[in-house]
């Protein structure tokens, strides 16, 4: 990893309001002004302007829009606005297909998506959305640092997570997940940290949703290389943290347990 300068990163833990996207979008507007002027990546939670609509596929399909949308079009605005780069998921339509998209939209207007692989039978999300078809999610270049997407349910699956020689540097978890698993939610979090030499940054939803399910306050959060926790929201919805590529190469030079790593391939 070439040294650049440290990653500011802003993350955005708030109630969504169902199926609403218009007032979604605005209440990220609304925090994006507010938010510090240095920063570098915006995180949203998963599924961040509708909510996570499962059980009725009619719904979710009124819902879902194209990469072209609504959704997408506010988001490349608000990045190029504020020069800042810009990931979460969205409830995406491609040829009558439906799939829980993690996107990652730069400044630039470089855009990378990722369609959710492990989706959340115990849920229904199954029997709404497509899985995604990529064996892996993709490696995103940002201001010196790799960038690894995955959404919620994929943080279970240590294997799908591996970081392999040091591929990447920030592994990036949206979610909306509920507040009877939050214990997990958080240990699997620092887990990914520890087991991969990185940092991780899981951002959460918080409220309660229209089918009367809790999300906690205070649950998104972002944690170094050795499990600490750096930032995790105390009062407002908006959380800052700074990522030291510099202090992270040192480690991973102090500390190589990634070269004993065993090899392996996903199928």
């Amino acid at each position: 990893m070439a040294f650049s300068r440290n990653l500011k990163v802003t993350m955005l833990e708030h109630d969504i309001a169902w199926g609403d996207k218009q007032a979604n979008l605005a209440q990220l507007e609304r925090y994006m002004r507010n938010m510090p002027d240095d920063t570098d990546l915006v995180v949203l939670p998963e599924m961040f302007s509708t909510g996570f609509v499962t059980g009725d596929r009619e719904a979710a399909s009124a819902l879902a829009e194209w990469n072209t949308g609504d959704t997408m079009r506010t988001l490349h605005r608000l990045a190029q606005e504020y020069r800042v780069a810009i990931t979460g998921s969205f409830l995406a339509n491609t040829a009558a297909q439906l799939y829980n998209r993690a996107f990652f939209i730069e400044p630039n207007g470089e855009e990378t998506f990722y369609d959710k692989r492990h989706l959340f039978s115990f849920g229904g999300e199954d029997k709404v959305f497509n899985q995604g078809v990529d064996k892996e999610s993709p490696i995103v270049r940002f201001r010196g640092f790799n960038i690894k997407l995955v959404v919620c349910y994929d943080l279970r699956f240590p294997v799908f997570c591996r970081n392999v020689n040091n591929n990447y540097d920030l592994l990036l978890v949206v979610a909306n997940w509920p507040k009877a698993r939050e214990y997990a939610w958080r240990q699997l979090l620092i887990a990914r940290a520890l087991e991969n030499e990185c940092y991780v940054i899981g951002v959460n939803r918080c409220g309660t949703d229209s089918t009367g399910i809790d999300y906690s306050e205070g649950s998104s959060l972002c944690i170094d290389f050795k499990g600490k926790i750096l930032a995790q929201r105390m009062t407002s919805p908006i959380i800052t943290a700074e990522l030291s590529p510099a202090l992270l190469a040192q480690f991973r030079e102090k500390f190589p347990a990634w070269r004993d790593a065993d090899p392996f391939t996903l199928k």
